[in-house]
């Protein structure tokens, strides 16, 4: 059997010499012997290391990194005392406006995704955690979600799991958006390159339009994806609550029907 070195690191170190118990039965030695394997080597191998982290990513985090910069980089040229170095001072403002709306939902998606991609943990989130997806709950209560709904309605496809996670799957739109963005910005880079920003309002606005086409993508998934977590825990409280009457047994059945059922489980448990 190989060592992997696990053991070493629990650090015991005691003379067992007058120990009877140290050694175990010869039963209870051929029980684990013929248990099956708990861990693969690869596991082995990095418990042993303590090596246990930076097994996932966030895909969405370079992409995050790349339209902040240029959101950032048009607000701090349109927050440069716009009033004298702006030809537009309303040119100005719909950028402020643009920029740092979308900075602020752009960090709430960053946020979410590592929260979904497992990249952050729960732990992390603090009181309020337990009312956002995280990929370990979600990928749990969407296993058993697979099971209700396959009964229930006969769905035979991953959107009870993958219905959390929807905000990992529109690289190929943000991709476009970032592009887009990058155009944008080397716009206003070069309307302002002699120090005064000649960019025009209608100029303006038209990235107003491009920055908030990209702000409703992000939005609309990450709100669908935390809406989806908390209609599935919804669905599975309810299914905890049904479940507790489903299988009565001999005295509680007694119970519910000569004691505390109400006409309306009464009719579900005798039907």
């Amino acid at each position: 059997m190989a060592n992997y070195g696990i053991y070493n690191r629990l650090g015991y170190n005691f003379d067992d010499t007058n120990l009877g118990i140290i050694n175990l039965s010869e039963e209870a030695k051929a029980h684990l012997n013929s248990t099956p394997d708990l861990m693969k080597g690869w596991q082995k191998t990095d418990i042993a290391n303590s090596d246990t982290t930076g097994y996932v990513k966030n895909p969405m985090a370079d992409l995050y990194s790349s339209m902040y910069i240029h959101c950032n980089t048009m607000y701090n040229i349109a927050n440069n005392d716009p009033a004298n170095t702006w030809v537009s001072y309303a040119a100005a403002n719909t950028i402020l406006s643009a920029t740092s709306n979308m900075m602020i939902y752009l960090n709430l998606f960053k946020r979410h995704t590592d929260n979904i991609s497992g990249a952050a943990d729960m732990t992390q989130g603090g009181s309020l955690a337990g009312q956002f997806p995280y990929r370990k709950t979600a990928s749990g209560i969407g296993k058993l979600l697979t099971y209700i709904t396959h009964e229930s309605d006969g769905i035979m496809n991953a959107s009870p799991i993958l219905g959390h996670y929807t905000s990992l799957f529109i690289t190929t739109e943000l991709t476009a958006n970032n592009v887009i963005f990058a155009a944008d910005n080397v716009t206003v880079n070069i309307a302002a390159s002699s120090g005064i920003c000649n960019l025009t309002l209608s100029q303006a606005n038209t990235i107003y339009t491009h920055i908030n086409t990209a702000n409703s993508l992000i939005e609309t998934r990450r709100n669908h994806d935390i809406n989806f977590f908390r209609n599935s825990m919804a669905v599975i409280a309810d299914y905890g609550r049904t479940q507790e009457f489903a299988n009565l047994g001999e005295v509680d059945h007694n119970l519910a029907n000569n004691y505390i059922g109400t006409t309306k489980l009464l009719s579900r448990i005798n039907s």
